[in-house]
């Protein structure tokens, strides 16, 4: 892990407590209108494996219908999973189910940006990678949230296997993770922050964020697709491992 992600761990909890006064209403108003929409709670605390392997709750908005694989324990949601709502479907269009994980930053827990954290099933703590990623708090967003969420959709999408995420996916992840905690730096995050904006707003995913990952990541080559790993330039920062 880098100089750049211990200092910014202190900066990144004063920043998530400023961001935290605006939000609260937000949360409070969304989660509200998650009960109207579908009864059941607005907020779920899903479980994840946090900095040095240490579990904790992450805090997110409900996006799942209850009592169908809505819970923490729900398996990967693929981009058209019919167990998410239609609000659901907008409020993780936008990313603003991630908004209450403030809290977990606030609370030292995560970062706002880092690898995404991953649920107990899929981490392999006596693999050298994995305890490098986890040397780092695992953020709200990250490099792997632009370069292969819609890729990650159609990956899941089309195979019948329900460990095509583990077999398939999470390789490419844990390499670029791995990347960016040996790499982070000021400009590295500068490069993740204007790419998470270009995909908001549907700008095509050759960035210089993918640039540069493709020259330094060989298990990158799988991105090679169309417009650097999908097809669908057009729809936000959607992907399939989204927190149920």
């Amino acid at each position: 892990m880098t100089a750049w992600l211990r200092w910014r761990g202190c900066a990144d909890r004063l920043v998530a407590g400023v961001l935290a006064v605006p939000a609260t209403p937000l949360v409070a108003g969304l989660a509200m209108a998650v009960r109207r929409h579908d009864p059941g709670p607005g907020l779920i605390r899903l479980e994840r494996i946090g900095r040095h392997g240490r579990p904790f709750r992450q805090w997110k908005l409900r996006s799942m219908r209850t009592g169908n694989g809505g819970g923490p324990s729900a398996p990967i949601t693929a981009a058209e999973d019919p167990r998410v709502t239609s609000l659901g479907r907008r409020l993780r269009h936008f990313r603003l189910d991630e908004v209450p994980q403030l809290i977990n930053v606030v609370a030292g827990e995560m970062a706002l940006l880092g690898p995404r954290p991953e649920a107990p099933a899929y981490v392999d703590l006596s693999e050298g990678r994995w305890r490098e990623v986890l040397d780092a708090r695992p953020g709200i967003a990250g490099p792997t949230q632009v370069l292969v969420a819609d890729w990650e959709a159609e990956v899941v999408a089309a195979s019948d296997d329900p460990d095509a995420y583990r077999r398939t996916v999470l390789p490419l992840k844990l390499a670029i993770d791995v990347w960016y905690v040996r790499n982070a730096s000021p400009a590295i995050d500068v490069l993740v922050l204007t790419a998470l904006v270009q995909r908001f707003f549907g700008s095509p995913r050759r960035t210089a964020l993918y640039a540069r990952v493709a020259a330094d990541v060989p298990e990158a080559v799988m991105l090679t697709g169309a417009d650097g790993g999908s097809s669908r330039s057009d729809d936000g920062l959607s992907g399939s491992h989204r927190g149920r």
